[in-house]
């Protein structure tokens, strides 16, 4: 849908290209599959969100990059609301949205009650950060006790891999030499 007449920005879905004045809108059920539904995948839904919004460069309604404008702009004596705030609000709620959109019901007030997409996001990375954290420690441990025991090869090899990659988007990844260690000691 767009709209373009005076002061209203451009809308747009987010596969069309976008200008300085326009809002991006978001289809969270085909753009946002993962729903945050605990510590335990926090990491992979925080880099799917991450994702989607630096590619519409919109990140920095999440880490307070592009703080909300001033709500009035004021002329002389004149005070007058500032489009440059209607439209970020416009955006800011838009994100929020697929926010809220993207996490269980039960995590969905913490976002519903924001007064902004960043203290939302705040808010649930203050919640499960700490809890994905415990889970890398989880998985590491997990990864330290793997051996080949009966299983093929390939199979060992791809229970490391599954670790190793669960760890690397929990934002502790292992490394080529410690993963060559793990599979020469598990044998």
């Amino acid at each position: 849908m767009n709209n373009n007449n005076g002061n209203n920005p451009r809308v747009f879905n987010a596969d069309n290209t976008t200008s300085t004045n326009t809002i991006i809108q978001f289809n969270p059920a085909s753009q946002l599959p993962i729903k945050l539904s605990g510590g335990h995948n926090f990491a992979t839904w925080k880099a799917q969100f991450s994702m989607l919004m630096y590619g519409y460069n919109l990140f920095g309604h999440l880490d307070g990059t592009s703080p909300s404008p001033s709500r009035t702009i004021t002329l002389g004596t004149n005070i007058s609301p500032n489009p440059d705030f209607l439209t970020w609000l416009r955006q800011d709620q838009l994100i929020q949205n697929a926010l809220m959109a993207s996490v269980e019901p039960t995590i969905a007030p913490t976002v519903a009650v924001a007064d902004s997409t960043k203290s939302a996001y705040d808010a649930l990375h203050t919640t499960y950060a700490n809890k994905s954290q415990t889970r890398a420690f989880s998985l590491r441990d997990h990864l330290a006790h793997v051996t080949m025991d009966s299983r093929s090869i390939t199979e060992y090899i791809q229970t490391i891999r599954s670790f190793s990659d669960e760890l690397a988007t929990a934002g502790a990844p292992v490394s080529n030499p410690e993963l060559i260690v793990k599979i020469l000691s598990g044998l």
